[in-house]
């Protein structure tokens, strides 16, 4: 009779774990927006390939390709390409070209291109995938315009990264070598330690591709926190989570706040813990960036909170706070979200009370 029970008791639980995951995953797909009559132009540039295909490409070539794409070409060749420093000090046109072509021929430069057509062949997928994310920013943020977006390689020296491409239009470019997955030896090849961490290259890989270009375009909309305590920052990091969720209605949670499935878990079940350690340890005005660092950005680990804590607890927290205001305010556009400045009265009117 005991097992009888057991195995009841079983069911009844498993039953109604699956009905609250099922109400939950029907109330988030309820508030996606229809926007199937925004049409937007977004096209994925390979720059890599107009450059890097041709190992012969000449002076005439390059030209071209500036011409093509005058501002990225510009940015790229200026800033982006490895060496760009040395090819800018030389006053000479033709030593430019030269030195642009000695990198282009270099083995290392062969061989990272070649692993990233090996990992990306075609990226009509990442290409489909953006162009929903800005259907529904420009759902959201009509002024905005779609920005352009040029893929290329940097020899792991940029992410993802915004600059203007015109007056009106950003423009993004996307490192793809950055995306190689997590397997792969980043340490082996870039000799650097904290930007390879294993915590972070968890997510170097396709999957998070979108996600990160979503993020720089999303900061550059957010500009800066309106103040450097732990609740301005965390409640500002708050809104471009939410935004990113936003725009990314399909993605899990753990994509959006970058999170293993183990860490997502351990927040969403210590979330009142969480809460009081910011309250109790009186870091909620805390202003000391040596202090608060760990809470409001990648980290193995939060500092006062076992083990098994992620980092960046704090943006984590500030997008609940964000969600639970927007929730008692459901008029406020996300323009407006991020046009409120003052955390406290955000915190104040959110309602955010930790789950018992």
């Amino acid at each position: 009779m005991k097992a009888d029970i057991t195995r009841t008791g079983t069911t009844l639980f498993l039953a109604a774990l699956l009905a609250l995951v099922m109400a939950c995953s029907s109330d988030k797909k309820a508030n996606i927006p229809d926007v199937s009559d925004i049409h937007i132009d977004l096209k994925v540039t390979r720059f890599e390939d107009a450059l890097l295909a041709d190992t012969n490409i000449d002076a005439t070539g390059i030209q071209q390709l500036s011409d093509a794409y005058p501002t990225f070409s510009e940015i790229f060749f200026q800033h982006v390409m490895p060496g760009a420093e040395d090819v800018l000090a030389s006053d000479d046109p033709e030593q430019r070209v030269r030195d642009i072509q000695a990198w282009i021929k270099h083995p290392r430069t062969r061989w990272l291109y070649d692993t990233v057509k090996t990992v990306f062949p075609d990226i009509k997928p990442l290409e489909k995938d953006l162009t929903s994310a800005f259907t529904y920013a420009k759902y959201y943020f009509p002024e905005k315009e779609t920005p352009r977006i040029y893929t290329t390689i940097s020899d792991f020296g940029y992410f993802p990264f915004i600059y203007a491409e015109d007056s009106l239009r950003d423009g993004i470019g996307i490192s793809l070598e950055m995306f190689l997955g997590e397997k792969f030896p980043y340490r082996n090849y870039t000799g650097l330690n904290n930007a390879f961490s294993d915590y972070l290259t968890r997510s170097y890989n396709k999957d998070y591709v979108v996600k990160r270009t979503l993020e720089v375009w999303v900061d550059d909309l957010a500009g800066p926190p309106p103040g450097n305590r732990l609740l301005d920052i965390m409640l500002h990091n708050g809104k471009k989570l939410y935004i990113m969720a936003a725009l990314m209605p399909e993605a899990p949670d753990s994509v959006i706040i970058d999170y293993a499935g183990d860490k997502l878990k351990y927040v969403e079940n210590n979330e009142k813990n969480i809460w009081y350690h910011f309250t109790n340890q009186d870091l909620l005005y805390e202003a000391s960036l040596n202090k608060i660092q760990k809470y409001i950005g990648p980290s193995p680990g939060s500092p006062g909170m076992p083990p098994q804590a992620p980092g960046n607890t704090a943006s984590w927290l500030g997008w609940r706070i964000i969600q639970a205001y927007m929730k008692n305010h459901p008029g406020t556009t996300l323009q407006q979200l991020l046009d409120l400045k003052d955390a406290q009265v955000i915190l104040d009117q959110s309602g955010y009370r930790p789950p018992r």
